[in-house]
């Protein structure tokens, strides 16, 4: 028997929202003021004379000030890049890093990922897992109530979790949960059917314990090892709503965009594309590490500016006073504002910005030096230094360092080398008698139309015809994942996290659907090799072996130019001087979470505060 209390055995990140993207040119990076404690960003900038990090240099002043204390009021008005597609339920909820921070402000998760990059219980207490690590018990803490007093019990758990992975997105990313068929175990044909009606094989198995069965492809007759499931229950699946609200919602008598959790804020009003509105939960169940009650703030205004240039003439202008950005030229501008606007980077364990091909596609993509062409035509340094801000650093694939699995050379073809690239080319279409084409589509912000146009005119250089289409952001995810006929190639950023596991939900065959199926492989990659390097990257029996199969994966996603990475992302938070509390805080065990709430470029709304005297 394997037991956890609170960090479980070694696992491997699952992303940190099922769909967590963005642009080519972006940005991020981590750091810290007065309220921040992780290790792992650095303070470009204090407003109260804490140490300075500028250009690379570190300076230490001879004295520090005192760590000022939290303060309880006020209200804050956030940004972020982009807008949740569905109501608020967990089952819906197409949900990017922003989305994830809006919906934690009032769902609690069931587990959050640690500074040490291990899972730690929130809502759960412990966990334990038999040998095999196909059978996972969990136990909740007890006396968590909802907002609207329903008991955070393991039916409440129960219901989230059936609901949840029954949806289209959860679902197709746990099929691996195993299914049952009228409370038993589905035969191989029932799993296959999707006709039958099936459950999830999550049981109630005490007022607070609840248990999971793992089996390969649902079937509980093959029980698959999966020793960093742990890590899914951090995920979007592991928010958890009022049981009561979920069937008044169903039932058709409450609001759906008025969800009820059991986090710090309470949900007031809600606008589609303009604004969330959240108040301060007076009876919520955490508390900071002097044991005074969290949240610190009266509510948050959370708003949706998708273009980071808009936001940042916002901040500047005094409407908004704190946002996430992953766009890396906005970043560079507030590193030489950084007396008048504090920001922190979030720059460890980053995603990759890469051009996603849709391998469905008929013609020339089809074709390994096509693609590969295509990669040797861009010039990542021109790239980044004209949309990049010139802080970013070129990708060589799609493991960024830090990851499981990295590789300093993957064998790749990331060199800017537009001769070969155009022979490539002229090859192809000397054999087949076809042009290469390619349409490309990108978000409405003014960086990737930027972006598009260096992308049209490296690959025009080389013989290729590029157009591109601009749409806004949720249509975009809509598009990738259902392969519109129209792109071929998009603007993208996922992958992020530390363990190889996340990368099974992005890249395995099992979840690539044709174009005009729902795919969580956006990019239908179909490779035997990747397949086995993902299955021991999630099953396997020890780190080493896990590790070997994500380099594996690595240097086949490379020599297959399935994607075309460009560079590694940065995130940047800049805020008003009056904004503490970033980054982050003492988990329930002792334990520091990890930084950015667990996922890219966002914070914990619960350890905010404002400092009157900035």
């Amino acid at each position: 028997m394997r037991t956890s209390r609170p960090s479980g055995s070694a696992g491997r990140f699952f992303a940190a929202a099922l769909i967590s993207l963005g642009l080519i040119a972006v940005g991020c990076t981590n750091k810290k003021d007065e309220g921040g404690t992780s290790g792992s960003n650095t303070t470009v900038a204090t407003s109260s004379g804490g140490d300075t990090t500028v250009a690379g240099e570190t300076t230490v002043p001879e004295t520090t000030a005192p760590a000022k204390k939290p303060v309880y009021g006020g209200t804050l008005i956030v940004s972020g890049e982009a807008e949740v597609a569905n109501p608020w339920t967990p089952a819906a909820m197409q949900c990017d890093s922003y989305c994830q921070q809006r919906a934690r402000s009032f769902y609690d998760p069931l587990i959050v990922t640690g500074d040490d990059l291990k899972p730690h219980g929130l809502l759960v207490d412990s966990w334990t897992s038999n040998d095999n690590q196909d059978t996972w018990t969990f136990t909740l803490r007890s006396g968590i109530n909802f907002t609207d007093g329903t008991p955070v019990d393991a039916a409440a758990v129960v219901k989230n979790l059936q609901l949840a992975g029954s949806g289209i997105l959860l679902g197709a990313a746990l099929k691996d949960v195993g299914k049952l068929c009228m409370g038993v175990p589905c035969t191989a044909d029932q799993i296959k059917d999707p006709a039958t009606p099936k459950t999830m094989a999550i049981e109630a198995t005490g007022d607070l314990t609840f248990t999971v069965k793992i089996g390969f492809n649902g079937d509980l007759a093959q029980p698959m090892s999966w020793p960093g499931f742990p890590f899914a229950l951090g995920t979007q699946w592991g928010l958890m709503a009022s049981p009561t609200w979920l069937d008044a919602v169903a039932a058709g008598t409450a609001d759906a965009t008025k969800p009820i959790g059991s986090g710090p804020f309470i949900v007031e009003s809600y606008a589609a594309r303009d604004k969330l509105v959240v108040k301060r939960n007076p009876n919520y169940w955490q508390k900071d590490a002097d044991g005074n009650q969290l949240p610190y703030l009266d509510g948050i205004e959370f708003r949706v500016i998708e273009d980071s240039q808009t936001a940042a003439d916002a901040l500047r202008n005094g409407d908004i006073d704190i946002f996430s950005t992953s766009s890396s030229a906005v970043i560079a501008d507030f590193r030489q504002e950084a007396d008048q606007f504090p920001m922190n980077e979030q720059d460890t364990f980053t995603e990759t910005n890469y051009i996603l091909i849709d391998l469905d596609k008929p013609g020339p993509l089809q074709d390994a030096r096509v693609r590969c062409a295509l990669s040797l035509s861009i010039d990542r340094k021109e790239l980044i230094d004209a949309v990049g801000g010139g802080i970013l650093k070129p990708a060589n694939g799609l493991f960024s360092p830090g990851q499981q699995g990295y590789l300093e050379d993957n064998g790749g073809s990331t060199t800017y080398d537009p001769e070969k690239a155009k022979q490539m080319i002229d090859e192809y279409e000397a054999e087949t008698g076809t042009q290469v084409k390619v349409e490309y589509g990108t978000t409405t912000s003014q960086i990737n139309a930027q972006t598009a146009e260096l992308l049209k005119g490296y690959f025009n250089a080389v013989g290729v015809d590029f157009e591109y289409t601009q749409v806004p952001q949720d249509s975009y995810i809509t598009n990738a994942l259902f392969g519109v006929p129209t792109f071929f190639m998009y603007g993208w950023r996922n992958h992020a996290g530390v363990y190889a596991d996340g990368q099974y939900y992005w890249w395995h065959s099992a979840n690539a659907a044709p174009d005009g199926g729902l795919a969580l492989n956006f990019g239908r990659v179909r490779d035997p090799i990747v397949d086995k390097g993902l299955e021991t990257a999630r099953s396997g029996k020890t780190e080493e072996e896990r590790t070997k199969a994500a380099e594996d994966v690595n240097r086949e996603m490379a020599k297959q130019c399935y994607q075309i990475p460009t560079s590694w992302t940065l995130w940047g938070t800049p805020h008003q001087p009056k904004v503490q509390g970033i980054g982050s805080w003492i988990l329930p065990d002792g334990s520091k979470s990890r930084d950015g709430a667990g996922f890219s470029g966002q914070f914990w709304t619960q350890t905010l505060w404002i400092d009157p005297s900035a």
